[in-house]
């Protein structure tokens, strides 16, 4: 299997690191890195010792799949020319900026059999598949709210907001737990900074009996960079700093149901360690295993469709101050 990579910016660098790691494990044959600005690209290849090219129309035609780490304006055009050339594709989140590109690119795979799969990290971090199966085999009971804050301080981009860039990210990890799709979203947001791109936004998911809470921002100077991950069930409830992987906090609390009653139990928290697996490498292992099987990925185009559909929604609930049904 060769794999040409398109963008070599911040987080490409990450993915060409793990492609090359994949290279030297035997995983694939061969990757070679594509980008426009030969400045970006011909030092990250000089030091990673891979090839480059500067025009991704030069791909050489015996190259099975491309991986777009790309601006997010190029994933449409781009996923869709590399699937008309018969190849698989690997785009990173969103898969489009619209819901309208996301079904055409769906559309076509289906037709055409490509493999076409969003760069949704989250479902390949260890720490949230261990709480994914504990939900799955009922160890929380029933689960009242998942709530997510991802907050930093740094300037905004100014090409996207915290929606896209970020709040994108908790819906697929909602309907990833949950195995389902939310049935509203309600959302508000600012524009602290720059007209049109919002630094900081509130979403609320409605799951059935389950709520889910989002909380994005750019602006926030505590706690230097937060990435939290919570589940409150009625047995017990978890927490996870998405920023240390292979640790999760489980809290041995909850309320019991009796009669008419509820009675409150604390046996206290009690850590967990799991084996460490770099998400990324994770993802793009997946993502060979997929092309090489033709067997569909744990993030499928149809969870990066949704994932661009509910951040429409939240928009749309932004901008006319009501809630949204799905």
């Amino acid at each position: 299997m060769k794999v040409a990579q398109i963008g070599t910016g911040y987080w490409g660098k990450n993915h060409a690191r793990v492609w090359k790691e994949l290279k030297e494990e035997g995983m694939i044959e061969d990757i070679i890195l594509v980008d426009v600005r030969e400045e970006a690209v011909e030092p990250l290849a000089k030091n990673l010792g891979l090839e480059y090219m500067t025009d991704a129309d030069r791909i050489p035609s015996d190259f099975d799949a491309v991986d777009i780490v790309a601006p997010t304006p190029l994933h449409y055009s781009l996923s869709m020319k590399f699937m008309e050339k018969g190849m698989d594709v690997m785009v990173e989140k969103p898969m489009t900026a619209t819901l309208e590109e996301s079904g055409k690119l769906v559309d076509f795979a289906e037709k055409n059999g490509n493999i076409l799969m969003p760069g949704h990290l989250f479902r390949y971090h260890p720490a949230l598949n261990y709480v994914k199966k504990m939900v799955n085999e009922g160890n929380f009971g029933r689960i009242f709210y998942m709530k997510t804050t991802r907050s930093a301080l740094r300037v905004p981009r100014t090409d996207m907001g915290v929606l896209l860039a970020l709040a994108i990210h908790d819906v697929d990890t909602y309907s990833y737990v949950l195995e389902r799709k939310a049935d509203s979203v309600l959302c508000s947001v600012e524009e602290n900074i720059w007209k049109g791109v919002e630094d900081v936004a509130h979403l609320r998911m409605d799951y059935g009996e389950t709520t889910g809470y989002i909380f994005e921002s750019w602006l926030s100077p505590i706690g230097n960079k937060v990435r939290e991950f919570q589940i409150a069930g009625e047995s017990m409830s978890a927490r996870i700093d998405y920023l240390k992987p292979d640790i999760i906090e489980i809290y041995e609390s909850g309320l019991t149901h009796e009669g008419d009653d509820y009675r409150l139990h604390n046996e206290g928290v009690r850590t967990i360690t799991i084996p460490y697996k770099e998400p990324l490498k994770e993802e793009l292992k997946a993502f060979v295993r997929s092309v090489k099987t033709r067997e569909r990925p744990v993030s499928d185009m149809y969870a990066g469709m949704n994932a661009v559909e509910l951040i429409e929604k939240a928009a749309e609930s932004a901008r006319t101050g009501r809630k949204i049904g799905l």
